[in-house]
């Protein structure tokens, strides 16, 4: 049995997993952790999802305010399809909270990242008051 075991996982092939690291701090250092960390933060409805390959999606989003980084009305970013490789699952007609890395033309976010559902008061609270004291970025 043991023998069976060992050629199980020396056959097996790498497979990609994705692992996030949780928190334990209040939400208020979380936002703004997050804040100084993204290159990009805005909120947006996604107007459409497209499939790059078979590991990543472009997401169109029409953005209704930025918090970090100025765009015109519509922006994109990347994100793998599969959750198991850190991919956010957005869902065309939904808002929501994107925290992108990347250049401006280039943009990513994943599951490890503050992005979700748009909705939360006090995140938007926390980061109206992040972007007057961190003044407003380019």
């Amino acid at each position: 049995m043991l023998m069976s075991l060992m050629f199980l996982f020396a056959t097996a092939e790498d497979s990609l997993a994705c692992s996030c690291q949780l928190s334990m701090k209040p939400v208020k250092q979380q936002v703004k952790d997050s804040y100084n960390s993204s290159t990009a933060i805005f909120s947006g409805e996604v107007t459409e999802i497209v499939s790059n390959d078979e590991f990543s999606i472009t997401v169109k989003f029409k953005v209704t305010k930025s918090w970090k980084s100025k765009f015109q009305s519509d922006i994109t970013t990347k994100t793998s399809k599969d959750s198991s490789m850190c991919g956010y699952s957005f869902e065309v007609g939904k808002k929501y909270f994107v925290y992108a890395n990347g250049s401006k033309n280039e943009l990513s976010t994943n599951n490890c990242s503050r992005t979700a559902i748009f909705g939360n008061k006090q995140e938007i609270r926390f980061l109206d008051r992040l972007k007057k004291t961190k003044g407003k970025s380019a």
